[in-house]
């Protein structure tokens, strides 16, 4: 599927021209960069500030893991200087980059290395607020690559955003070192790298891919895990159907709540105004009632 879709895009792109009625304009003054999903658009809106102009292939509201370009991404991709991707979640990047490889587009793949977590592949890197300020480092030293003129103010805003991400990470830390649980229940397997980071242990619905259906006799042990650990609440997230986890809680008398793998924002998050730092905020708490109660 994905080849053919570069292969038409490949076609099309010969005759086309320049700009697109219904796309954004280029500000030809600003450092164009494609981000692949949410989280990576909003670490270099972060770091890049006015002096960038960021475009996020996966819309509002789609899965990222079962996402694929379309011709028209493919166009958007094209005209862009730096493509900032988490890796892992998107396996059409370097096919992507291949076919555009006259664009001669930085690639910054800002989770590189730290996908190994207990001799698993897991991409959720991004969910750890550890993780995190790697990935915005990574970022922030790209962008000062190919842009050199605004090195300074990349810098400042990567530390500045960095100092963030560490205050999350302490009030994480804090929760985690005085709750008298130690586990967690999500829906699929995206928080991993959080759990192995802080000490925690995830137990889930499904697996990495949100996607993933567990079996019959995978529920029936995640149902018996979370009585005999005693575990209050199950999490949901906001992209997927929350259908299993509601029964898992049904199962065990537990309460549902959202945790959310900021894998993207639907339209109801747009209008709220939430950010990555607001949804980690928000996770932390309601973890916080999960380990405490």
């Amino acid at each position: 599927m994905i080849m053919k879709k570069l292969f038409l895009f490949l076609l099309i792109i010969m005759n086309m021209v320049a700009g697109c009625g219904s796309q954004q304009s280029t500000d030809k003054n600003k450092l164009q960069v494609a981000a692949s999903f949410y989280p990576m658009a909003e670490f270099v809106s972060a770091v890049g500030g006015e002096h960038v102009q960021v475009t996020c292939l996966v819309p509002d509201g789609a899965e990222p893991h079962d996402w694929e370009p379309s011709p028209k991404d493919l166009t958007r991709l094209g005209r862009a200087q730096v493509f900032v991707y988490n890796g892992m979640v998107e396996p059409w990047a370097q096919q992507a980059l291949d076919a555009l490889s006259e664009r001669k587009i930085m690639p910054v793949e800002a989770g590189h290395d730290l996908f190994a977590r207990g001799g698993k592949q897991d991409p959720h890197v991004w969910v750890s607020p550890k993780k995190a300020i790697i990935e915005v480092q990574r970022i922030t030293e790209a962008l000062c690559e190919a842009d050199a003129k605004h090195t300074d103010a990349y810098k400042a805003n990567g530390r500045a955003y960095v100092a963030k991400l560490e205050q999350l990470d302490k009030k994480l830390s804090e929760v985690v070192q005085t709750a008298p649980k130690k586990v967690f229940v999500t829906a699929h397997a995206a928080f991993g790298h959080l759990a192995a980071d802080y000490g925690l242990r995830q137990l889930s619905v499904a697996g990495i891919s949100a996607e993933a259906e567990p079996t019959p006799g995978d529920l029936q042990r995640l149902i018996a895990t979370v009585k005999r650990e005693k575990v209050r609440y199950v999490f949901f997230e906001t992209l997927t159907d929350p259908k299993i986890a509601k029964l898992v809680a049904q199962e065990t008398g537990a309460q549902t709540a959202v945790l959310d793998p900021l894998e993207g924002l639907d339209e109801e998050g747009r209008k709220q105004g939430l950010s990555y730092l607001k949804i980690m905020e928000q996770n932390i708490t309601n973890l916080q009632k999960a380990l405490h109660e």
